[in-house]
């Protein structure tokens, strides 16, 4: 009993002991120590798939490991976004993401998470979004969509990748601030959208330039309107939302990675830094824009900031569209 009490009551004993517990096995100064993965909550071809494969072998050669791309689809991006909030905060699972990660929660209560659950590493860039019909259509302008919507109510559709979908927030406000009806057909994301309109499955959508501008110059698709203040560069001649007396309908998406929030600072910063500096790379850059991505590479706090004004405003769309 006495040699307990020595050995117990011994201060180096005791310091180290202390010092042991505080030391988690695998911390921040050991990151990383395996894989990392970056989660794509969107289908292959997605411009968030095309994103994280670009710049995976940049952050995988700054971090020492490996980084790996894993499509996890469906909800219209809610099921990957959840995945990575369900996952423990240590790094090694990362999200890239556009506004369904604000616009969701505001859309479908319940969902499982909230954009306070996760923090951001970078804002990557974003695409003009811009409404698009079936090339061969009647409707040339979207005065002439507009007409024949009011003319047929309800019987119109519009497609999104989902519900709470940018797409979807955007139509839903082109619709209040135009008077019109048009049906709500989610199709899980927005390749199937582009590929619904050339079908003629659906009549139109708000959707990212990245997804659809292929399409466009293909003659396949044509654009109506952008849903942007200034018109957009490679569509000189389509007049915006803003032209056209729609100010409100402003919708250019934006490309973020996120990590669980509570995720140590350092490994934020360690992440942060190795995502920033491969969207320094002009190949990286010049393929990101090729997609319809204007790149902007902004930082945590900044980032942060930017998507509480996001949440602050579509959570008033969403009260005036009756989505919440």
């Amino acid at each position: 009993m006495k040699l307990f009490r020595k050995v117990f009551c011994c201060p180096v004993v005791l310091a180290l002991s202390i010092l042991g517990a505080g030391v988690p096995a695998s911390g921040a100064a050991e990151y990383p120590a395996k894989t990392v993965q970056i989660v794509n909550p969107f289908p292959p071809g997605a411009v968030t798939d095309i994103i994280a494969r670009l710049v995976n072998d940049k952050i995988s050669a700054a971090l020492g490991q490996p980084v790996v791309v894993v499509n996890k689809t469906g909800g219209g991006g809610a099921v990957g976004i959840k995945s990575v909030k369900d996952a423990p905060a240590d790094g090694y699972t990362v999200l890239i993401a556009p506004p369904p990660i604000v616009l969701i929660p505001l859309a479908r209560k319940g969902i499982g998470f909230e954009i306070g659950d996760f923090t951001p590493l970078n804002l990557i860039g974003r695409t003009p979004a811009v409404m698009i019909v079936k090339a061969d259509s009647p409707w040339k302008t979207m005065e002439d969509f507009i007409g024949e919507a009011k003319r047929k109510p309800g019987q119109l559709t519009f497609g999104t990748p989902g519900s709470g979908t940018s797409g979807h927030f955007a139509m839903e406000l082109f619709k209040k601030e135009t008077g019109i009806n048009l049906i709500h057909v989610p199709l899980g994301g927005e390749a199937p959208v582009a590929t619904g309109v050339m079908g003629g499955n659906i009549h139109t959508s708000i959707i990212g330039l990245g997804t659809v501008r292929p399409h466009i110059e293909a003659g396949a698709l044509r654009a109506l309107v952008t849903a942007t203040q200034k018109r957009v560069k490679e569509l000189p001649t389509v007049p915006t939302t803003f032209e056209k007396g729609l100010p409100t309908v402003e919708a250019s998406p934006w490309f973020v990675f996120f990590v669980r929030a509570s995720t140590p600072p350092a490994i934020v910063n360690k992440l942060g830094k190795a995502i920033s500096d491969a969207l320094t790379d002009k190949e990286i850059i010049a393929k990101i824009e090729k997609a319809g991505v204007s790149v902007e590479n902004i930082g945590p706090e900044e980032t942060k900031q930017y998507l509480a004004s996001e949440h602050k405003r579509w959570s008033e769309v969403a009260k005036i569209a009756k989505l919440d």
